[in-house]
């Protein structure tokens, strides 16, 4: 059986509702050698969503899941609730998308997976992301898929 797996890598604490530094430190020392032991014991390969922020943090979390075997993808520079790519507009979303992805691929060589923060987007999000070189995108959860057909019709 097939399945994909996926993970949003971000230095926003939910328990804290904050940004947090510490968060990204923690995650990088305890939360993903923990993730990837488990990854590793199943025979599980998946696809690691970073923020650009969280990468200029701990860059070493994203040569490490390198390591592993997994792919690296782009979740935008930051997790801020109030610059999300939903409230952004076409200009605002290719700064943000090329800020994030210079940043990841200083680090990762080549990226070309994104999903957005909260997965927020908008009727700019889809060319945005042509723009700068992006190939796919999985900011549509199967849940909001119906709400949001309108955005990739074109």
């Amino acid at each position: 059986m097939y399945f994909l797996m996926t993970n949003d890598v971000e230095s926003f604490s939910i328990s804290k509702n904050i940004f947090d530094r510490d968060t990204a430190r923690r995650f990088y020392k305890v939360g993903l050698p923990r993730l990837l032991d488990i990854y590793s014991k199943h025979d599980i390969k998946c696809t690691f969503y970073f923020t650009g922020e969280l990468a200029e943090i701990v860059p070493e979390a994203i040569e490490l899941v390198l390591d592993h075997g997994h792919d690296i993808g782009c979740h935008g520079y930051d997790h801020f609730h109030d610059h999300a790519f939903d409230q952004m507009n076409f200009n605002e979303q290719v700064a943000e998308l090329n800020k994030a992805k210079n940043i990841l691929e200083g680090i990762a060589g080549k990226i070309s997976d994104f999903r957005a923060p909260a997965l927020r987007i908008n009727e700019s999000t889809i060319r945005a992301l042509e723009q700068t070189g992006f190939n796919t995108d999985s900011s549509i959860s199967s849940q909001g898929l119906m709400a949001h057909l309108h955005l990739v019709q074109r």
